[in-house]
């Protein structure tokens, strides 16, 4: 999908929430298994803590993922919905998942301290959209750009941000807003695309 002139947020959602629901069943779990396989190319060397999430039926799948970055050494912890925003839960095999107030599978347990966030190595980050400056469109809710507003840039000794998208959710442009956090990288069945 190419936008060569922005239109609005709620426009794009729309086209690419339509285009991700005429993906078939057999696309969407090769699209997962492509993406547990090219996340180690943002991986640190050793292994650390990285924040994923659970994915949503339409989303690009995340249960390999985090099923190799497991296998691989690495913590993972995940959102849950608290208020106006994400508390970071450590995934554990044992670990209950219930349904949140937004209707999908959240962890239950004791959620790390706030900011914690900003000591991992790696965010994976749900979205729609990513544009070659690195603006992510989200779902709406803004709940990721109040969680990355608090926690550095890579940059400056942060993170890096990765969005998990399908292939063609890379664009040219897209709307922003001040209040826009930028990603580092999108994560995607065919590789990792770096963002400026």
């Amino acid at each position: 999908m190419r936008h060569d002139v922005p239109v609005s947020k709620a426009e794009v959602r729309a086209r690419i929430r339509a285009a991700r629901r005429a993906l078939t069943d057999q696309a969407r779990h090769d699209a997962a298994m492509a993406l547990a396989q090219q996340v180690t190319a943002v991986l640190p060397p050793e292994s650390g803590t990285v924040a994923a999430y659970l994915s949503l039926p339409t989303e690009p799948g995340t249960s390999p993922l985090i099923a190799m970055l497991r296998a691989a050494g690495h913590d993972v912890v995940v959102p849950r919905i608290t208020g106006d925003r994400l508390a970071w839960v450590p995934l554990l095999a044992d670990t209950v998942l219930a349904a949140g107030p937004m209707g999908f599978s959240e962890p239950v347990g004791d959620a790390l301290a706030e900011g914690a966030l900003a000591g991992v190595e790696v965010i994976l980050l749900p979205g729609l959209a990513v544009d070659r400056a690195g603006i992510r469109l989200g779902q709406g809710g803004g709940y990721y750009d109040r969680a990355l507003a608090a926690v550095p840039e890579h940059g400056d000794g942060g993170p890096l941000r990765v969005v998990v998208l399908f292939d063609d959710e890379v664009v040219d442009r897209l709307p922003t807003e001040t209040h826009d956090c930028r990603v580092d990288a999108a994560l995607t069945p065919s590789g990792v695309v770096p963002l400026a």
